[in-house]
């Protein structure tokens, strides 16, 4: 019997006879689930048009990362992330924001081991609440900062697996090498050993900004948030002990009459006059907050494509305008035209049509932003002109983004912004396909500079032949001799008073012949045609 996956309890499950199985009915699933930390991606939007996570560059060589969902959500993996991280280049410092109820622990381990490795600081902030394999993630943190209402959750690893008693027994098995993955991180974050970290797991702790500071899993709490983004996931209905307050935050009523015997937390969330507020032909058939989970959900939809849209417009331009960025995507009212128009007005101050004041060129500020018309070929363009400037051969210009790169950087480069993936290549392989790659002028790129060098050598070196040469005759073709004396391989210091002492000198001969050179060949008038 084959072992199939339906959910992410710990209940063994017996498979029915196809007819008499309602769950076959379901869409196909793996036969093995990965063994998760918590929650299973999201059923609806598998186009891939959401995302559990953002990526973007910021001011003052930073970046902003924001986990908002459950990981490995929608079916997209840690290999997307890696891809953008990798695409912010070079940054000091990464400001990573969590509010996730855990999710993949394959691509939450790949995310962690990313962000450990990477050479930039690491920032984290618990927004609201870090559960399972997003705790992991934050344990990163070089500081870990929580609000005091912000919570902490970690457990063990679960999953489910059906089948014979061998399979699972190997699922099992699976999950205690991912708990003996898992404890090493907590366990260098907090101080703690192993043994204190496996029984925090075993009860599924939950734990407050000031509790994480006090065990280690935080380093700083901050002021308490007023609201919490609410998460739309049916596993944090599994969780055996999240506190009331934090679940009435985050967790959207859905009508029941579990939920009505709180009135101030349901208040708060999803106020009476929406629901009643909300058309629907039979209110009684409804279940109260449907309509708002569907509205918030496209809000939501909304905000991600208006964010993605804005970076993509400020993508361009750097870094050069991360502020003005930041300030359109704070603005929910700011869409993509007009952060467009707010970005062409930055631009357009403090220059003229000609990029020009008064007929010269405007040296106060170098960094003025032009008109670019060339080949097209904007990426190999700017590689080029930085190497020539950097030999010396034509002046610097100052809005050429490759003026500081090295050529490590210009190779990748010359691959990444002709849309090939380097992220998963060392060094030696990166430079290699930079000069081997169809899409790749790198090594074309590199050999117009040197052969720029070569003829500005040739052009300044002087000719200095007829200095150590004299004209002689011949008088014939017959191959001739001609005799010269050696010559000094150092002079003798003389000091002071001292002798000039002789030394021996040799003599060198040369043959020498006259000789015609020459070559014939025809051109027809259809080749000059």
């Amino acid at each position: 019997m084959k072992t199939v996956s339906w959910g992410w309890c710990l209940t063994p499950i017996r498979r029915m006879k196809p007819e008499n199985d309602p769950m076959l009915k379901r869409k196909k699933r793996t036969l093995n689930s990965p063994p998760r930390a918590m929650a299973a991606a999201r059923g609806k939007n598998e186009s891939g048009a959401e995302s559990w996570y953002t990526i973007r560059a910021a001011a003052n060589n930073a970046a902003d990362i924001s986990i908002y969902d459950e990981i490995g959500g929608w079916g997209i993996s840690a290999h997307w992330f890696a891809e953008e991280l990798v695409a912010l280049g070079s940054i000091t410092q990464i400001n990573l924001h969590i509010h996730s109820p855990g999710g993949s622990i394959f691509d939450g381990l790949a995310i962690y081991n990313l962000l450990k490795n990477h050479p930039a600081r690491k920032v984290v902030y618990v927004d609201g609440v870090a559960c399972s394999m997003a705790s992991v993630i934050a344990m990163v943190g070089d500081p870990v900062i929580m609000p005091e209402n912000a919570m902490m959750m970690i457990h063990r690893p679960r999953g489910i697996a059906g089948g014979e008693s061998s399979d699972i027994r190997d699922y099992a098995d699976l999950l205690d090498k991912m708990e003996s993955v898992i404890i090493p991180i907590y366990a260098e974050k907090t101080g703690k050993s192993p043994d204190d970290i496996a029984a925090l797991l075993a009860s599924e702790t939950w734990m407050s900004g000031a509790e994480c500071v006090r065990e280690g899993f935080a380093d700083k709490v901050i002021q308490p948030v007023r609201a919490m983004a609410q998460l739309y996931s049916k596993r944090l209905e599994e969780f055996e002990h999240m506190p009331q307050n934090v679940k009435n935050m985050i967790i959207a009523p859905q009508g029941n009459a579990g939920t009505l015997t709180q009135p101030e937390p349901q208040a708060i969330v999803t106020p009476p006059p929406v629901a009643v507020t909300t058309p629907s032909p039979q209110p009684a058939t409804t279940a109260p907050g449907t309509d708002e989970i569907t509205l918030r959900a496209r809000f939501q939809e909304e905000q991600r494509q208006r964010i993605s849209g804005i970076q993509n417009v400020f993508g361009m331009f750097g870094n050069r305008h991360g502020e003005l960025m930041a300030q359109c995507i704070a603005d929910v009212d700011c869409n993509v035209d007009a952060a467009k128009d707010k970005l062409l007005e930055a631009l357009g101050r403090g220059v003229t049509p000609t990029n020009t004041l008064g007929g010269t060129q405007n040296t106060h500020n170098p960094m003025l932003s032009h008109i670019y018309a060339g080949n097209g070929n904007f990426a190999g363009d700017g590689i080029r002109a930085s190497l020539m400037a950097r030999a010396g051969f034509e002046s610097s210009q100052a809005d050429n983004p490759y003026n500081a790169m090295t050529m490590r950087e210009l190779a990748r480069m010359s691959l990444t912004e002709r849309g090939v993936g380097v992220s998963t290549l060392n060094p030696m392989q990166m430079v290699g396909m930079a000069f081997t790659h169809s899409t790749s002028d790198f090594g074309n790129i590199l050999l117009d500079v040197a052969n720029k060098a070569i003829l500005q050598g040739w052009e300044e070196a002087p000719e200095t032949y007829e200095q150590w040469t004299r004209k002689g005759q011949l008088s014939d073709f017959k191959t001739a001799h001609r005799v010269g004396m050696g010559g000094f391989n150092a002079l003798r210091q003389v000091r002071e008073g001292a002798e000039y002492k002789y030394v021996t000198t040799g003599d060198k001969q040369a043959t020498i012949a006259l000789a015609t050179y020459g070559e014939l060949f025809s051109i027809t008038r259809q080749a000059i045609i």
